[in-house]
């Protein structure tokens, strides 16, 4: 159904005015024509009457009009906006009868939401931030002890060598102990700041140093990985241990949402932001011959917006044939502490980390879904100033990314 559009207070004021001053104007011309063959005595104090009568119910009639159209709605949009000031954030302005008000009951609506909504986001923000320094405080206490636990495993195997079934507990105990580790080394690389010493990375090189890793300690040897590595040019300025961890999440949150096999594809070229949503011809791992149009997330769209983007940029994709990401999670899995996966399967830190590790290297990355039928992570990397095509730069200068 379509919506009527409200009228404009001077439209509503022009109906009722014409309307009023026809009827007054019909009413004194009826007058005179009756009281036509009345003496001049009567006739002229009818008129009169008449005249002074239709001037106080034309009065009356704009004055309500005024009432109706202008102070009630002004009257209403007060007492709201005093209520929201006062804290009643459930408190909204009712839509009036006419254009103007309809429009100015909208905005402070509207307004009312998005500060709510900035409210209930600084309130989560700090929460996640107290919530990080009392982590990073009990990181940092437990690391003592835990290194202590950890020397008593080891003295505990060497003294148990050679009595049976004590191997695989012992195993178990040190294989707890990593994982507490690594839990903790994510809380303090999150909450800390580190000192960088980046330098020019060809991150094509360190995307196939990954995926050797990986494989050779058998983490993704059951799995097809495919990479269109098309970059061997594209350089980063960043610090190469950084890249390694981003690669290193994103290939086990990968390997973590399939099913003991899957596949898993990782392409990387320079692009630009006017071929970004260009569509993408049929991969030899596609069924059927078909186009692709990946569209940039909110995210990325800010991202190219900004004055400081660059025109060019490294662009890397890690795709797999897992379960995917819904809808309403794709900007909550990069906080940190969330977490789809199973409890005690992941500590909501890897994709926390490596949107806080991109971000801070000056570029972006957004989930959806993949053509593969999984989750396809999508990054966005500003290219340093010696790659193919960009001038290079003079001695001494930095690049404006960092």
């Amino acid at each position: 159904m379509l919506a009527i559009p409200t009228p404009r207070i001077h439209q509503r004021l022009k109906q009722v005015l014409v309307l009023a001053s026809g009827s007054a104007l019909a009413a004194i011309i009826l007058t005179m024509w009756v009281t036509e063959y009345l003496p001049p005595y009567l006739r002229w104090p009818l008129v009169v009457l008449l005249v002074v009568l239709v001037s106080i119910v034309w009065v009356s009639v704009l004055r309500r009009q005024v009432v109706e159209l202008v102070e009630i709605p002004l009257a209403q949009c007060v007492e709201a906006a005093e209520a929201i000031a006062d804290g009643d954030n459930s408190r909204r302005v009712p839509v009036g009868q006419t254009h103007e008000f309809a429009q100015l009951a909208t905005s402070i609506n509207r307004m009312t939401e998005q500060m709510l909504a900035a409210t209930q986001s600084r309130m989560r923000i700090e929460k996640l931030a107290t919530m990080g320094r009392i982590a990073a405080g009990i990181s940092h206490e437990i690391g003592n002890p835990l290194s202590a636990i950890a020397n008593y495993a080891h003295v505990l195997r060497m003294r148990t060598a050679d009595v049976p079934g004590t191997a695989e507990p012992i195993d178990a105990l040190e294989h707890e102990i990593t994982r507490i580790d690594r839990i903790m080394r994510g809380l303090l690389d999150y909450a800390r700041p580190r000192r960088l010493t980046p330098k020019p990375i060809v991150v094509d090189e360190v995307i196939d140093d990954v995926v050797r890793l990986l494989n050779d300690q058998g983490i993704v040897r059951r799995f097809r990985v495919t990479r269109g590595l098309e970059a061997p040019e594209g350089l980063v300025y960043a610090e190469r241990h950084d890249l390694e961890q981003v690669f290193v999440n994103l290939l086990l949150n990968a390997v973590d949402a399939m099913d003991r096999e899957g596949d898993v594809v990782i392409n990387s070229r320079i692009n630009d932001a006017e071929s970004i949503t260009e569509a993408i011809d049929k991969r030899r791992t596609d069924p059927t011959p078909q186009r692709w149009t990946h569209r940039p997330s909110k995210r990325a769209l800010a991202w190219l917006s900004r004055p400081e983007s660059p025109s060019r940029f490294l662009q890397i994709v890690m795709a797999d044939s897992g379960t995917g990401v819904a809808p309403e999670d794709e900007e909550r899995i990069f906080e940190p502490f969330f977490s789809t996966k199973q409890p005690g399967k992941g500590t909501g830190l890897g994709l926390a980390i490596v949107a806080s590790t991109i971000e801070n290297l000056g570029g972006t990355i957004w989930v959806q879904r993949a053509r593969e039928g999984g989750a396809a992570f999508v990054i966005l990397l500003p290219l340093h100033s010696g790659s193919s095509g960009l001038p290079a730069l003079t001695s001494g200068e930095r690049p404006a990314v960092l």
